[in-house]
């Protein structure tokens, strides 16, 4: 294998792996309350999605426009549409699946335990391809960004997995490592996704809106939603736009 593609996927893989492990930082709260402030939670959500907009907005479709200019630009536009039917699909056909219990979750936890954790592993998989994508652009700097998002995205998700795990009875090691499970598919999808930007790069501009779409179909149907249901439009509103104006202060940092 050639030394640069190695250390590529090498770099995306940690890359995803950090991103996966910023779970437990969502968890470890619990470890010495019963419980966190559904507020909290929520605002983080608000913040996270801020950030994921415009990773997706800015960076990832901004990148995609740099290298598809003019009338190219339709392939961006493609891979955004096309981003956000797969998550949409994955997310429909894993809910669709109520007969699995992994691990026993459904008899400890019940039906609903199994749909949480089944609904965030669907959607970790576009997470883990935007990552790729990211990297497999050749800009290390943009890849870390778009890690940092998904990793501040990850803190308020594993809350909420641990919120819902918790109500059901499920032990607080078992949710840590149900949080940790649901992201498993970021290090698993980003080296492919790398790979396979690295062997079509002509398909660059299409992968990045692919990424796109997934991640801004994820924020306005699961993590605004979500941070609507317990906090106010304002402050939802607020925190979302700080969560922009980090990530793309985050982007001027690394050079993006």
């Amino acid at each position: 294998m050639d030394a640069e593609l190695l250390r590529l996927l090498l770099i995306t893989f940690v890359a995803a792996v950090v991103a996966d492990l910023s779970m437990a930082l969502g968890v470890a709260p619990f470890f010495f309350l019963d419980d966190l402030s559904k507020r909290a939670a929520a605002t983080l959500s608000a913040v996270a999605a801020g950030m994921m907009a415009a990773a997706s907005l800015v960076q990832l479709v901004g990148e995609g426009l740099r290298r598809a200019p003019g009338l190219q630009a339709w392939e961006v536009a493609a891979g955004l549409a096309l981003g956000a039917l797969f998550y949409a699909g994955v997310a429909k056909w894993v809910k669709s699946r109520e007969g699995l219990d992994p691990f026993r979750l459904r008899a400890i936890g019940g039906t609903a335990a199994l749909m949480v954790v089944a609904a965030m592993t669907a959607h970790s998989l576009p997470e883990g391809i935007a990552i790729g994508v990211a990297f497999g652009s050749g800009e290390q700097g943009f890849g870390i960004a778009v890690v940092a998002a998904l990793a501040v995205h990850n803190v308020p998700e594993a809350i909420a997995i641990t919120l819902a795990l918790r109500a059901k009875g499920v032990p607080i090691w078992q949710c840590l490592g149900w949080t940790l499970f649901t992201s498993l598919p970021q290090p698993v999808a980003a080296p492919f996704a790398a790979w396979l930007m690295w062997l079509f790069e002509p398909l660059l501009p299409f992968g990045l809106g692919f990424a796109a779409g997934a991640m801004l179909f994820l924020v306005v149907d699961d993590l605004l939603p979500e941070a609507l249901e317990e906090i106010d439009s304002g402050r939802t509103a607020a925190a979302f736009t700080a969560g922009a104006v980090a990530m793309i202060v985050l982007g001027r940092l690394v050079g993006l």
